[in-house]
């Protein structure tokens, strides 16, 4: 029986051998032929592709990504390369198809497989290219994020192709949100990782170089210009070498030189070869470029010819921005032309436009602001990284020195201790200082949003008036109001000209807001301009709000609101007069309406602020409120004296703001 039993068991696994082994190799058979399949689905795609026919050719990469996706982890497939055949699919979605989210799609499967081997160099190229599709889509703040990845993972391989790309692509972020100052330090590191003999990489660091200067420095484009330029002697027709050239033609136009910039052109772009392409911004920046420079030369019928061509290349590229600017410069051809009817259309075509500039600039300055918050972080954690490695190694020296003798290690032991608790106390003391100025920055930051909120109910009651002309000066107004506002919210301190134009910004605004219902006297001494002194931030606008809302609202005549400024005794010392219904009316308006607005509360936390500063400034701030009566007794406004010291030393860190540049 035991010997049946043996049998029995030696015939069952030489069936389970023989049936694995023909399953391994049926397996086997089928990845092959997968691979195969593969490849001459890839070949019919790359045709199609090339042939345009593009809704073919994305059927057939859809297939390939399908079959990617299920048996990339197969062994049998590692003949294949999955990150090359990846990222044409990608650039295919991109280019083509601008199916962004497809892309995104492909690039998520190419990172998760790129993470799996351990792949930096994939890694960093995915997320370049994950930043560029985010950015293409207004999610600046995203692509920001995908493009510090990337220098992460360059970081871990010191790849200097890795780092130009990285560099190339963010400074080109910051270029399109308007922080020109940092995008133009992105471009000039980038220019470290190229080698010596790459001179296309250069053409092309210096043409994004020349990009980030505004109109006013002329000089500075032309010179970055002409470098990109230098070995476009014989191949000016490459698409670099054309941009290169109509850059410097920009530049001679911005230095009222038309028939320089003319002359550029014609020697150096066959502008017979050139042709558009979808969504391509060369064609169209460079007909504008023409059409601006035959408008100077008061070649009306060729600008107009010009600028309609770049309108409907830019049109096509859903670009607004340059679309309002190209139709702005249709409308005064049409106007030089005599064709006003023409000119007029055109301008009531931008009308419509106008609510997607606002909220394309506004996204972008908030991207901006954002964007640059986060490098001053990143910038102070690797500052603090240094300073802690600093640190580090003066302990590890100061050790060493410690071990060479026994007979003076109490002593050194002492006097790091009593250090130490020295070093305790101070540190003790900063933190108090700091939970007080953190307290400060956190009173003034509830006080902005009230702030903004008001503006900007002024700028919505504007618009739905209709008034195309003055809402576009009050959007002007308050761009420059926020982009002030923003660049001083993280500071307990401000230059005294930023605060006036603060405040000068806002009142302008709320004068449109009543519809000129008051006016306004500055009084301001010219000594305290040219100082230009530091003092506590967003005192003032507060009482400036309350004379306005409370003062002028219910006042039958016309306010008068006068703001004066005197430098006494090393201090600032502001008055503002009005000529309104005063305190006590106010007050008893408030109660019949049952209103209990902010501005009450904004003015409490004013005068909070004036008491935590002088627990951390020189000087001693104050605040005066006198009711003003004529000679009958009877009420004609109210005068608030506020005395500000100049601030010249706050005793603790306080936050600083580099430089932030705006270009067009």
């Amino acid at each position: 029986m035991y010997k049946i039993y043996t049998l029995l068991l030696f015939l069952i696994l030489s069936i389970s051998a023989n049936a694995q082994a023909s399953i391994d190799k049926e397996l086997h058979r089928t990845i092959n032929l997968e691979n195969n399949s593969l490849n001459k689905i890839i070949q019919k795609a790359d045709s199609l592709a090339k042939a345009k026919n593009y809704p073919e050719a994305e059927l057939k990469y859809d297939m390939v990504f399908d079959i990617l996706r299920n048996t990339y982890g197969v062994d049998s497939l590692e003949k294949v390369d999955v990150k090359k055949i990846g990222f044409k699919i990608e650039r295919f979605f991109t280019r083509q198809m601008k199916g962004y989210l497809k892309s995104m799609d492909v690039l998520d499967f190419i990172e998760n497989y790129c993470d799996s081997n351990n792949d930096y160099k994939c890694l960093a190229q995915t997320n370049i290219r994950l930043g560029i599709l985010h950015k293409r889509i207004g999610e600046y703040l995203k692509s920001l994020d995908y493009y510090n990845k990337s220098l992460s993972y360059a970081e871990k391989i010191d790849d200097a192709e890795i780092y130009w790309s990285v560099f190339m692509d963010r400074g080109g972020l910051f270029l399109d949100i308007g922080d020109l100052n940092q995008a133009r330090k992105d471009f000039k590191k980038s220019l470290s990782y190229i080698p010596l003999d790459n001179l296309k990489k250069k053409g092309l660091t210096y043409t994004n170089i020349s990009a980030s200067f505004v109109g006013s420095e002329a000089d500075s484009i032309l010179y970055y210009s002409k470098l990109a330029s230098l070995n476009c002697t014989s191949s000016s027709s490459t698409r670099r070498c054309t941009i290169a050239y109509n850059n410097i033609a920009w530049a001679y136009f911005l230095k009222d030189m038309p028939g320089k910039a003319l002359e550029v052109i014609r020697n150096n772009i066959d502008l017979e070869k050139l042709t558009y392409k979808d969504s391509d911004e060369l064609y169209p920046a460079l007909l504008h470029t023409l059409g601006s420079i035959e408008y100077k030369l008061e070649k009306y019928d060729k600008a107009l010819s010009y600028f309609l061509d770049a309108h409907k290349g830019f049109l096509e590229k859903n670009d607004i921005l340059d679309l309002i600017r190209t139709k702005e410069d249709l409308s005064r051809t049409y106007e030089k032309m005599g064709n006003l009817k023409s000119s007029i259309k055109i301008l009531r075509e931008i009308k419509p436009l106008r609510a997607g500039q606002l909220k394309v600039k506004i996204s972008k300055e908030l991207a901006k602001n954002e964007g640059k918050k986060l490098l001053e972080v990143k910038e102070k954690i690797i500052s603090h990284l240094e300073e802690k490695n600093l640190k580090i190694e003066k302990e590890v020296s100061k050790t060493k020195w410690l071990s060479y003798t026994l007979g003076i290690l109490l002593c050194v032991a002492l006097i790091v201790l009593v250090y130490r608790g020295y070093k305790g106390k101070i540190r003790y003391y900063q933190m108090n200082e700091q939970l007080t100025l953190t307290r400060l920055t956190s009173l003034r930051s509830s006080m902005n949003p009230h702030f903004l909120f008001n503006t900007f109910s002024t700028l919505q009651n504007y618009i739905l008036k209709n008034d195309n002309l003055r809402a576009n000066e009050y959007m002007t107004e308050l761009s420059g109001l926020i982009r002030n506002v923003l660049k001083s919210s993280d500071s307990v301190y401000i230059h005294f000209n930023d605060e006036l134009n603060i405040i000068q910004s806002y009142v302008n605004l709320q004068r449109g807001r009543f519809q000129e219902k008051f006016d306004v006297v500055y009084d301001i001494e010219q000594s305290v301009i040219a100082l230009n002194p530091k003092i506590p931030s967003m005192i003032i606008q507060p009482f400036i709000e309350n004379a306005i809302i409370h003062g002028f609202s219910h006042l039958s005549k016309k306010g008068e609101l006068k703001i004066s400024l005197k430098l006494i005794n090393e201090a600032l010392e502001f008055r503002i007069v009005d000529n309104g219904i005063g305190r006590a009316a106010s007050e008893a308006l408030k109660k019949e309406t049952k209103d209990k607005s902010h501005l009450s509360i904004a003015t409490e936390n004013t005068i909070e602020r004036l008491e935590i500063l002088n627990k951390i400034v020189e000087g001693y701030p104050n605040v005066i409120i006198n009711d003003l009566f004529c000679t009958l007794g009877e009420p004609k406004g109210t005068e608030v004296v506020i005395t500000l010291p100049i601030i010249k030393e706050i005793r603790n860190n306080g936050t600083t703001q580099p430089e932030m540049l705006y270009n067009r």
